[in-house]
């Protein structure tokens, strides 16, 4: 359970802005039931009660008393689940992000016991749209077997095979077991089942320590790992040839091609997580309050500050949304201004201009809506100031200890990263884009009025064709992403690659006053990229046996600096070209 304080943000962050809750539970009545069970009463005619709420309305009228609360009243709608197939299921799930919260029977087809086929269809069709959602799965059934059953249905399988090494290894292994103990095939194989291969999934990093203790669920495979003699690598090797068949038992089940990251709990409150929905899970009882039910589940998920503040900028934007468009509109000559600059501009342009005027719409936009964030912040954060040590406090959020030097540095690493660089953005080359050419870093040095393909002048044109010359630097690896000497001598920047974070120097790091290397190239198709990435081609003045030739490479923009940082380093480089040499001696 997170603190105190900390819990009342986590409900003004995920559950104040819920609005409107859709009911799937084939237990409650549907606005047609209703009507049809008061016209068969009027005609006479005799009305079907097999559903629960005509024979128990009571339970079924608190829990939607509960979400009618004068304190926080919800819209509230019901849909029974029983005029669908599951092969339509996906579609209604597409709808629900217009509902807050969906709560969400588990056994929507009474004609099946235990079945929640249709309740893990609509589940998966919420984690393939781009919404989040916040659900809670609501149950008769005992939880544990409806959360694993939910849980499997909605994971993707890691095709997680031995090497045939290994699976040799492991057979011999368990025949040599069989031959001495008998039946001991059987008990090894009731050992591992989808309890352990979820574990050994939620804990990938730890779980073969937590078998070689002996520690649960893996106590009764380590009993017959004892019997059979095993030794620590063998027991490895078992354990992943049987996990391995565990999945390719559970596969029928499990959700081919989801590739999102998945949490969830291992305590006794019930959860999942991806990036698009939040799962909680509730019997149905005498005291159903599934937003007190929600609310717990949030705080055992333990959400960041990082994450509060973003949920609250979601909600914010819903609220408040048409409001500050209203005050962004506001200024009609700028707008018109911009309007008729987008109408005026040539195809190549075009495309510019509205990347510019949608960034200033944008602007607009969020300037009305981030003080409201803010504010959210800053009571977050005087809150947590109270509640101990800042290192400690950042532990408990962030499974990061910034008291040790490790994770300090790797800390320190990925905000340089974030602070000067970002994914690239646009469809041409620009001031800022790195791009690996040759298998060498270099970083985009012209100004950005110069690299718009549609700036490209005729005289120019007559010259270079449809090549658009800029002023390129080489960026000098910095040894583990550390800077050597001063970092806040302008020189080094930090990119996030999918290696990790690495560092990079404008010249010689060693050497402050040093000349950085930089070149003339020639961008192709006046720097546009290739549809649907970032590659480009790109000519290089070099070399030959006899004299200067052009050699064409294919570049790839894989990072992008902050305006700023870019700007920083455009004006060292005019520094250095234009630089004065002094004949001083001594």
């Amino acid at each position: 359970m997170a603190n105190e304080h900390y819990s009342a943000f986590v409900e003004e962050a995920f559950l104040k802005p819920i609005r409107s809750v859709l009911i799937v539970d084939d237990d409650y009545p549907t606005f047609d039931e209703m009507l049809e069970a008061r016209i068969e009463h009027n005609e006479g005619r005799q009305t079907d009660q097999s559903k629960a709420w005509y024979t128990a309305p009571a339970r079924i009228k608190e829990v939607i008393d509960r979400f009618r609360a004068p304190t926080h009243p919800l819209l509230v709608d019901v849909h029974d689940g029983k005029n669908v197939s599951v092969g339509e299921d996906v579609k209604i799930a597409a709808h629900l992000h217009q509902s807050d919260l969906l709560v969400l029977d588990y056994q929507l087809d009474k004609s099946k016991p235990r079945d929640g086929e249709r309740a893990i269809a609509i589940v998966r069709g919420l984690m393939s749209n781009d919404h989040f959602n916040l659900v809670v799965v609501h149950t008769t059934e005992n939880l544990d077997f409806v959360f694993q059953e939910v849980l499997v249905g909605v994971i993707g399988p890691l095709l997680m095979e031995p090497s045939q090494d290994e699976i040799e290894k492991a057979n011999t292994l368990i025949e040599a077991g069989e031959d001495t103990l008998e039946g001991f095939n059987a008990r090894l194989r009731r050992s591992i089942t989808a309890d352990q291969y979820l574990h050994s999934r939620l804990y990938s990093s730890s779980y073969l320590r937590t078998m070689a203790k002996a520690q649960a669920p893996y106590s009764l495979f380590s009993e017959q790992c004892d019997a059979a003699g095993w030794s620590i690598t063998d027991r490895r090797i078992v354990l992943r040839q049987l996990l391995a068949q565990t999945e390719r038992e559970l596969l029928p089940k499990m959700n081919a091609g989801f590739t999102e990251k998945l949490t969830w709990s291992s305590g006794t409150i019930k959860w999942m997580k991806s990036d698009s929905v939040f799962i909680a899970f509730s019997n149905k009882t005498g005291d159903d309050d599934l937003l007190a039910e929600l609310h717990k589940a949030l705080d055992d998920s333990k959400p960041q500050p990082s994450g509060l503040f973003l949920t609250k900028l979601r909600a914010e934007i819903d609220e408040y949304g048409v409001i500050a468009q209203t005050q962004a509109l506001g200024n009609t000559h700028a707008l018109a201004h911009w309007y008729d600059r987008l109408l005026q501009a040539d195809e190549p342009e075009r495309r510019w201009r509205i990347s510019e005027s949608v960034s200033r719409h944008s602007d607009q936009l969020m300037s009305a809506i981030l003080p409201r964030v803010e504010e959210f912040a800053s009571r977050l954060i005087a809150a947590e100031v109270q509640s101990g040590y800042s290192k400690e406090i950042c532990k408990e959020h962030f499974k990061v200890d910034l008291g040790k030097d490790g994770d300090r540095r790797r800390a320190e690493r990925e905000h340089n990263a974030f602070v000067c660089s970002m994914k690239p953005l646009g469809w041409h080359l620009t001031t800022g884009h790195v791009f690996i050419m040759n298998e060498e870093y270099w970083l985009c040095l012209s100004p950005a009025c110069d690299m718009v393909p549609s700036q490209l002048s005729p005289a120019r044109r007559d010259v270079t064709g449809e090549r658009l010359p800029f002023i390129a630097v080489r960026l000098q690896a910095v040894a583990d992403g550390r800077a050597v000497g001063d970092i806040q001598s302008n020189r080094f920047v930090f990119l996030q690659l999918e290696a990790g974070v690495k560092g990079f120097c404008f010249n010689d790091a060693s050497r402050d006053g040093s000349t950085p290397q930089w070149d003339t190239l020639y961008a192709e198709r006046r720097g546009t990229f290739d549809k649907g990435g970032f590659n480009f081609r790109v000519l290089r003045s070099q070399l030959g046996r006899t004299r200067l030739v052009s050699k064409r490479y294919v570049a790839t923009v894989v990072s992008q600096l902050r305006y700023e940082y870019a700007l920083n380093l455009m004006q060292r480089l005019g520094v250095s070209l234009t630089r004065i040499g002094l004949d001083f001696a001594g």
